[in-house]
């Protein structure tokens, strides 16, 4: 195949990412808003050694599952991969996708519960990171990059974030022109809290010193009582990385206030906290009721951010303890477990490969593991560490099912029973999901099968 040649095919598979997979002879082409047996003309717009990558120019057939997205924008967009799906066509894909990885990774033929999916898919997230730059005029534009890309695409209402989150973009945008600090700042971060209505504003900047910044910072709260927290962010380095190491607080509070399967949690800009407020309390009451806590069981809860799970667990379990590698979080989980009067859970800051190494060596042995990676997964040590412990329950949530169905494989290998699969859609019209299992430990012997690491999304 040759770049700009046209054909017409059929979709017939999903990429990871939700790519529509295509085939024209043996050669496979990925095409951007494609639904599986949909069939169009394409255009090739990218050629490589083993596949290509196409572009739809006419729908000829269309699935039952499309719809028309509610974003004018989506297909220019990189943020919303699957808003051309409706509720059931996305529920399949992701359904799908947890099922055949688990299956082709980690060699996990076992049935996946129904996926969990959002009443109301939008308007969820309560965290955007927008990047900023400047058109052709010189005025600030804020939005997401085109996909595949790093141009950025003007957004004036996105569908994911809350009203409220889109107009205070709007009105950043006109006051970053108006005090004129829109060529030093790099992103604007916004957390938006949809129980308690607080919102924390966070400038991302290239440098410490702007003029007129503070005048900016009063009139961006200026009534607006919602606005509780905003802080400049230092990040001068020319990376993927948002957030640099210097932040400074420009007004309100360092912190805002959530409320969380019935806990209050304080979150700061550098918390690792989840985006999706409804859809977590589900995910975080199943892992807690496939967990079978009882009253005197001891917890360990690895990768804890700022103590979400193990908190919630300790209203139910004997002893908790979290750990966590990110100091500033370490220091959120301990005010939160004050701010909510608990007394059996304690935060060690440190590595959970290391920790978790440190426990063998002292022969903590815990009745129940709680582990939420980041999308690696767990490492060799940490996975070894857990199945030298033994706890007689691991319960795992997954942000990414390649590295789940890695991480199970060894774990189902080396004396470990899955219990309970079970996807929640965490993240409405995105390719990505979050899978929440329950493993039991075998009492009986079993044999011990290496780690092999593997090149997994």
């Amino acid at each position: 195949m040759q770049k700009n040649q046209i054909f017409t095919g059929t979709c017939t598979d999903y990429t990871y990412n939700g790519l529509g997979v295509v085939k024209y002879d043996t050669f496979c082409v990925f095409v951007k808003d494609m639904v599986i047996g949909e069939t169009g003309e394409i255009v090739i717009t990218s050629v490589k050694k083993d596949y290509g990558y196409g572009r739809l120019l006419k729908l000829e057939k269309a699935s039952q599952y499309r719809c028309e997205p509610v974003c004018p924008i989506s297909k220019q967009c990189g943020g919303c991969q699957l808003m051309h799906m409706n509720t059931e066509g996305q529920a399949q894909f992701k359904q799908h996708h947890v099922e055949s990885t688990l299956k082709n990774i980690g060699k996990i033929d076992l049935p996946v519960n129904k996926i969990i999916m959002m009443d109301e898919p939008y308007r969820y997230r309560n965290k955007v990171i927008l990047p900023v730059g400047k058109d052709k005029n010189e005025m600030p534009v804020t939005g997401f990059y085109r996909y595949n890309s790093h141009e950025i695409i003007p957004v004036n209402e996105c569908y994911l974030q809350s009203e409220q989150a889109n107009e205070t973009v709007r009105r950043i945008k006109l006051l970053m022109y108006r005090f004129s600090i829109h060529e030093y700042v790099r992103y604007v971060m916004i957390r938006d809290l949809p129980k308690t209505k607080q919102m924390m504003v966070v400038l991302v900047t290239d440098r410490k010193k702007i003029n007129r910044l503070d005048e900016f910072t009063k009139e961006l709260v200026k009534n607006d009582k919602n606005i509780v927290s905003v802080i400049q962010n230092v990040n001068s380095e020319k990376t993927n990385v948002v957030l640099g190491k210097q932040h400074y607080l420009l007004y309100g509070s360092w912190y805002l206030m959530d409320e969380l399967c019935g806990l209050k949690f304080e979150i700061s800009d550098y918390s690792f906290y989840q985006i999706n407020t409804t859809q977590t309390e589900i995910l975080y009451n199943k892992a807690i009721e496939l967990a079978e806590l009882k009253k005197d069981d001891l917890v360990l809860d690895l990768y804890c951010g700022v103590g979400t799970i193990g908190l919630i667990a300790s209203m139910k379990a004997g002893k908790v303890i979290g750990v966590e590698i990110v100091e500033e979080a370490i220091k959120d989980a301990r005010k939160n477990a004050a701010l909510n009067s608990i007394t059996n859970a304690s935060f060690i800051c440190g590595d959970s490969q290391k920790i978790a190494s440190d426990f063998v060596r002292e022969n903590i042995r815990p009745d129940v593991i709680f582990v939420d990676p980041p999308r690696k997964g767990c490492s060799e040590e940490t996975l070894n560490s857990i199945v030298t412990m033994s706890p007689e329950r691991l319960v795992y949530v997954s942000c990414n099912p390649s590295t789940l169905a890695r991480d199970l494989l060894y774990l189902s290998n080396n004396g470990y029973e899955i219990k309970v699969i079970q996807p929640v859609d965490q993240f409405p019209h995105t390719y990505h999901v979050e899978t929440v299992c329950c493993l039991y430990h075998q009492k009986k012997d079993f044999i011990s099968v290496p780690y092999e690491p593997k090149n997994v999304e």
